[in-house]
């Protein structure tokens, strides 16, 4: 692996929002002595081979590693930087980069990372990769409202990836910016091209907030929102993941606009499912026991119970309800569709809500849309994949994104 010059404060302090008080003062050597102390052995094979130490035993791989105290002070900061990281996303990212014995070097198990092993080696290749792993690890974390772009849709010539380079994003969200008026920037923090998607990565200040400074004192300021938006490769579709409901969309629909030379704008993606689908897969899976899908959780409006009182039967833990369900109904009556506002089903042990939505287009039918956010990207696929191929149900994000209202 080769190695670049340590990055700048700057990097760690605005890139990957570390604390500056953790980059600017360096570690008391009782921290340090601690620190390499808890090192695994993984991480350790990394640290030696980032400060040149491969030929010292094992052994002494520790009080050799513990010496080289300045060289260490950047890997204490990967370590932090490890803490609240997804797995996953350090785990896709380290394959796509690094060669594989090197990633398999830092594995506990299949698909069990060991975040600060794989972290060390990406930082040793090439110290810049963690700002990327910083934003693509955001994906994981967060809803994505499904939007598509109505009306006719145009066509272009050329790919989105080959359109929208950073320098462009760059120019027009400065636009968007003056045409906002509200004194904030918009920074483009990166723009990642995949096989078939864009990732646009943007922060910008939500709403006034303050700190409290270590003096004593307020330090005025923005609670900062980041923006992510992950277009299709032709741009007739974009997910959209933000705290701000409008000001994201009007982003999107700026580029989009930009890309296809004409007015263009994203509505909320909805596909509606009839109520005999959505009958046929609460009876499957209503009495599984054991499976991928578990009904942990049920809610009505309103039930058959005198007064028609609403209702909510659960488990807490990974038990099914349906004994629970048929018991009710026998002693207390039908449970109907249309009462229904949510359900809840266990999938890789999280508890995942799904929610059928009367349909604006399709009267009688439903738009089912489950809450995405509780499971990561590559949950997400394989979730919506079971969904449409064993239940033939197309599941959407309960996360929307709207116009501005017209005041």
């Amino acid at each position: 692996m080769k190695s670049m010059k340590s990055p700048p404060a700057q990097f760690w302090t605005d890139d990957l929002e570390i604390h500056d008080s953790h980059v600017l003062q360096p570690p008391n050597p009782q921290i340090l002595d601690e620190w390499v102390r808890r090192r695994t052995g993984r991480q350790l094979d990394i640290l030696a081979a980032a400060v040149g130490l491969n030929g010292v035993a094992k052994r002494k791989r520790k009080d050799e590693i513990r010496a080289m105290d300045q060289e260490l002070q950047p890997y204490l900061l990967v370590d932090r930087f490890a803490h609240s990281k997804s797995k996953v996303a350090v785990l896709d990212f380290a394959r796509a980069m690094l060669p594989a014995p090197v990633v398999d070097a830092c594995l506990k198990g299949k698909d069990d990372p060991d975040k600060p092993a794989l972290l060390f080696a990406i930082y040793h290749h090439r110290w810049t990769d963690l700002r990327l792993v910083f934003h693509l690890d955001k994906i994981h974390k967060t809803g994505f409202a499904r939007m598509r772009l109505a009306g006719t849709k145009p066509r272009v010539g050329r790919l989105l990836k080959d359109f929208l380079t950073e320098e462009r994003a760059r120019t027009l969200l400065a636009a968007f910016d003056t045409a906002r008026h509200d004194g904030l920037r918009s920074e483009v923090k990166s723009v990642i091209p995949q096989e078939d998607r864009v990732l646009v990565f943007i922060r910008r200040g939500e709403r006034p907030d303050h700190l409290v400074t270590p003096e004593g004192g307020v330090m005025h300021g923005y609670k900062s929102e980041w923006i992510i938006l992950d277009f299709a490769g032709d741009a007739r579709r974009v997910d959209i993941s933000s705290v701000s409901v409008d000001l994201p969309l009007e982003i999107a629909n700026r580029i989009a606009s930009a890309y296809f030379k004409r007015g263009c704008e994203y509505e909320n993606e909805s596909i509606a499912s009839g109520p005999k689908q959505i009958e046929a897969f609460l009876a499957c899976v209503r009495p599984v026991k054991e499976g991928p899908l578990l009904l942990v959780e049920l809610t009505c409006g309103t039930s058959a119970l005198t007064g028609g009182s609403g209702i909510r039967i659960r488990q807490p833990d990974s038990r099914s309800i349906g004994d629970s369900l048929d018991h009710f109904e026998q002693q207390i009556g039908k449970l109907r569709l249309p009462d229904i506002e949510s359900v809840k089903v266990l999938y890789r042990k999280k508890r995942v809500s799904l929610i059928p939505e009367a349909s604006d287009d399709e009267p009688g039918a439903f738009v089912v849309r489950y809450s995405d956010h509780r499971l990561n990207a590559r949950e997400r696929i394989d979730f919506e994949t079971h969904m449409r191929e064993s239940h033939g149900l197309t599941v959407l994000s309960t996360e929307k994104r709207f116009k501005p209202v017209a005041r």
